[in-house]
């Protein structure tokens, strides 16, 4: 009797097991797909590399359809990109942005607005018309020790979706960083398949510097 008890046992826990992580794994708001990483929700994908960034983790924030992920040039430049619904934070997307920049204002040490303008993106074809700020502050990028660092902020609306871009580097490096920055925001084209973007190699003995 008790090792019929304990066979059921057995098996009731193993059932239980493998729920869960049927469970666990149809909760992911991630997939693997040919191209990279496919945010599911939005349609979304994210490469392995893009320019001179590797792609690093993903993030997930208040729901599945809230995320992000890191992008580095180590140990130039630490790059984040989130994707999550207009409606999110804020009503529309002019508020978003201000929700944004609020959550920098409070999250960093001696914030510095340099500039705030409109900016361009093309992807696949379209032109979007978008919003970017640039500042100064401190914060950690690689160590223990925070410096001083520029830091870039874009936000563009896609349909429903808003993707926001933010990129901190150290000030001396301005130069080298922004050019990478400004082949990730050329190359990484978002719901493109297969888009696995190689390195060139000045790029990567520039990053190396």
């Amino acid at each position: 009797m008790k090792t019929s008890q304990t066979f059921a046992a057995i098996v009731a826990l193993t059932v239980l097991i493998f729920a869960a992580a049927g469970t666990a794994s149809a909760a992911s708001p991630f997939k693997k797909v040919s191209g990279g990483t496919l945010h599911v929700s939005s349609g979304v994908i994210f490469p392995a590399r893009v320019g001179a960034f590797r792609f690093e983790q993903t993030k997930i924030y208040g729901s599945d359809r809230d995320v992000g992920v890191e992008y580095d040039v180590v140990p130039l430049i630490r790059g984040d990109v989130y994707v999550y619904p207009l409606g999110t934070y804020a009503k529309d997307f002019n508020g978003e942005a201000r929700v944004q920049q609020n959550a920098i204002n409070k999250l960093y040490k001696g914030v510095k607005l340099v500039t705030r303008s409109r900016a361009q993106l093309n992807q696949s074809g379209r032109n979007l018309t978008g919003f970017r700020a640039q500042y100064e502050l401190m914060r950690l990028l690689s160590g223990n020790k925070a410096r001083r660092c520029g830091s870039l902020f874009y936000l563009f609306r896609d349909g429903r979706w808003l993707v926001a871009y933010r990129f901190s580097y150290p000030i001396e490096q301005s130069d080298a960083a922004n050019k990478h920055i400004a082949g990730f925001m050329r190359l990484w084209q978002w719901r493109a398949q297969g888009n696995v973007v190689r390195l060139n190699p000045a790029l990567a003995y520039a990053s190396r510097g």
